[in-house]
């Protein structure tokens, strides 16, 4: 009975295959159709974009560069065309309505053709003027060479806060960013717009006003991002540093903050600067204080401006300072 059910259900299956095969040709055959006909309507509206395009640009062409209009040949003669007199000048006014000038009744001659053709034989021999009549400019005194420029001058902020009554043990010099950065046993020295060169000359005044601090800690180098000059910046931090070693002071130096205005220009070189200050930093044994991190994308820790710090980026970098100073066994 098995042998019987397989011999009827094998051509029923051959039969349902064919069908399903016939099907697909069939289908097959429609695709390949559409997609001749849609190659077709593809290539005849890229056809009527480039005559299109082709134009306007004929079209833009022409209304740019004009045709210039037939001009009238003049016949050839060998004999120059004798010029109408001054006199004779036709003139056009702006209604197109033509007028001749009437003949001058001035004479014009030149009275001084005479004088004209006497050459000075010599310029030494010539007859000076009188002083009331040379020109300004022979008068005029030479003015005085130009001043050299002064040497820039960054006055000092007085602190917000009353000095302690013991003498301060460390004294923290910067620019504007200390401004509200308050240490104990510690004096803040601001100097708005400071760069590092300018830090440098205060330096014998910090160390002369405070005889009995023993470290000096420099929070500079924003306002010399600027200048784009990093080699000259390098330079003076190094001169900075190195100053204050040779008073006998421990120097510290506080990282650069990135401003949350900084361009990304300004940004890549303070960058730039922070790593250089670490690995320099390292070398001479000088103790460093990593702000990078601290300030980074925290819009909220500074001001309005964007670039100062407010009272809580204040606190922060006060609170990075002493954990500093207590690392490096420096009393504040």
């Amino acid at each position: 009975m098995d042998t019987l059910d397989c011999s009827c259900r094998g051509p029923l299956l051959l039969h349902e295959a064919n069908m399903v095969i016939d099907s697909l040709k069939r289908d097959i055959r429609r695709l390949t159709n559409d997609l001749v006909r849609k190659d077709t309507l593809i290539s005849a509206y890229g056809s009527t974009l480039r005559a299109q395009a082709q134009s306007r640009i004929d079209m833009s062409f022409q209304t740019e560069f004009p045709e210039e209009p037939a001009t009238t040949s003049q016949p050839a003669c060998s004999t120059p065309q004798q010029n109408q007199p001054w006199t004779e000048v036709v003139a056009r006014r702006q209604r197109g309505v033509l007028r001749r000038f009437s003949p001058s009744p001035f004479n014009l001659s030149n009275r001084y053709s005479v004088l004209a053709d006497s050459n000075v034989a010599d310029p030494a021999h010539a007859i000076p003027l009188p002083p009331q009549h040379r020109s300004a400019e022979q008068s005029r005194p030479t003015a005085p060479p130009p001043k050299p420029p002064a040497p820039r001058r960054v006055a000092r902020e007085r602190p917000r806060h009353p000095p302690s009554s013991t003498r301060p043990v460390t004294v923290l010099v910067g620019s504007s960013m200390v401004r509200h950065v308050t240490l104990p046993r510690s004096e803040t020295w601001c100097l708005p717009g400071a760069r590092v060169e300018d830090v440098q000359t205060r330096v014998p005044e910090v160390v002369e006003q405070h005889p009995t601090a023993s470290a000096i800690v420099v929070h500079v180098g924003s306002n010399d991002i600027r200048l784009q000059q990093s080699e000259k910046l390098k330079s003076d931090f190094t001169s900075l540093i190195q100053t204050i070693l040779a008073t006998g002071k421990k120097c510290i130096v506080s990282g650069p903050i990135p401003s949350a205005c900084f361009s990304d220009m300004q940004f890549s070189r303070i960058r730039q600067l922070h790593a250089w200050l670490v690995g320099y930093c390292s070398r001479e044994r000088v103790p460093f204080v990593d702000n990078f991190g601290s300030f980074w994308r925290r819009r909220s820790l500074f001001a309005r401006d964007g670039r100062h710090l407010n009272r809580a980026g204040a606190s922060l970098l006060a609170s990075n300072l002493e954990l500093a100073l207590e690392a490096h066994h420096t009393p504040c």
